[in-house]
């Protein structure tokens, strides 16, 4: 059977997270999704085997030294204390903690920036998320590159939306085969390369001008609100003038 999974969803317990777990899978069933993997920034969020009939993958996004890697199908959370004990962790190190907890490490949005060079990891992770439907915000061709490396490497490439909101789930996925909707299946498929990402539409600049808003709210301060409100609406002009 071929099931359809966004590997890449944050709730709002990421700093810059705007919707509740209720929220993204009632939104990932209106999108025909049949799975979603929570991945929140340095955070091992606890998640129930399914909700409002979506199955739900236990994962985080650990940021390094080498940008941000996905752990997917995680058996327990990762100790991200001891792993950042010194700061940004290593790719390598995020990698092994990721093995530790039986997940699945995914390099995220390789060249979402400008100065990305991964072909100079000396690590390789598991697969490599080749469509991401934020990633093109200033890099156009980010994805394009990031399907190049995986095939370069000989990865699976999967896709993910990187939602930050209820509005942007299902912007990009994952279609895999499958013999059952189980964790254990959907993991060996992933593995094996029985999937494909799929782009649906680039998230808008203006949800990832609210997601930041979002963040400089809860750290407070009024120069905070107001840079973040000002990126608001840069966000929101970007989207009208590429119409």
């Amino acid at each position: 059977m071929t099931c359809k999974i966004d590997l890449h969803v944050h709730t709002a317990a990421s700093p810059d997270g705007l919707s509740s777990l209720e929220e993204l899978t009632a939104a990932a069933k209106a999108a025909e999704l049949d799975a979603i993997a929570i991945t929140d920034h340095n955070l091992c969020t606890p998640v129930p085997r399914e909700m409002n009939g979506v199955l739900l993958i236990p994962g985080c996004e650990v940021s390094t030294g080498q940008g941000h890697i996905t752990g997917l199908f995680l058996n327990g959370p990762l100790d991200l204390e001891a792993l950042r004990k010194n700061g940004l962790p290593d790719g390598a190190a995020a990698v092994a903690e990721i093995h530790r907890h039986g997940g699945i490490a995914v390099l995220a949005h390789p060249y979402q920036s400008r100065s990305a060079a991964p072909e100079e990891f000396e690590f390789r992770p598991d697969a490599v998320e080749g469509v991401n439907a934020r990633a093109a915000f200033k890099v156009k061709q980010a994805n394009e590159r990031a399907a190049a490396l995986a095939g370069r490497w000989k990865l699976p490439a999967v896709g993910g939306s990187d939602a930050h909101s209820r509005h942007e789930v299902g912007n990009a996925y994952t279609r895999a085969e499958v013999s059952a909707l189980t964790l254990p299946e959907l993991r060996r498929a992933l593995l094996a390369g029985r999937c494909v990402p799929v782009l649906v539409k680039n998230t808008p600049h203006l949800r990832k001008g609210l997601s930041q808003f979002a963040q400089a709210r809860r750290r407070g301060g009024l120069k905070n609100r107001a840079v973040s409100w000002a990126y608001v609406v840069y966000c929101a002009g970007l989207d009208l003038l590429r119409r």
